[in-house]
């Protein structure tokens, strides 16, 4: 048997352990939080906002929630051009 070849991960192969996701429509947004569980090794916990106002303070409220417990990515899902007031708030918080 000959030597296997070895691939780095890429990018989008990466794994992370703090991650949030936003499902957006038109006034307002789902977001999903998800952390590695600090009372049970290997596991994650989930915490769901149901229905995030798509204000630019709500957005921002819900920024800094996620800055707070040190996402590591977001991803962003919608529908139409409703995407835009949330990545704003996510630019500049980030700068």
């Amino acid at each position: 048997m000959g030597k296997p070849q070895v691939f780095d991960d890429q990018e989008q192969e990466r794994v992370f352990g703090r991650v949030a996701a936003v499902d957006v429509a038109k006034a307002s947004g789902v977001v999903c939080l998800r952390t590695l569980d600090t009372e049970r090794p290997g596991r994650f916990v989930n915490r769901i906002w149901d229905n995030v106002p798509a204000t630019r303070a709500r957005v921002a409220e819900l920024g800094r929630e996620l800055l707070s417990c040190r996402v590591q990515m977001v991803t962003l899902e919608s529908t139409s051009d409703y995407w835009r007031i949330w990545v704003r708030h996510e630019v500049a918080l980030s700068e």
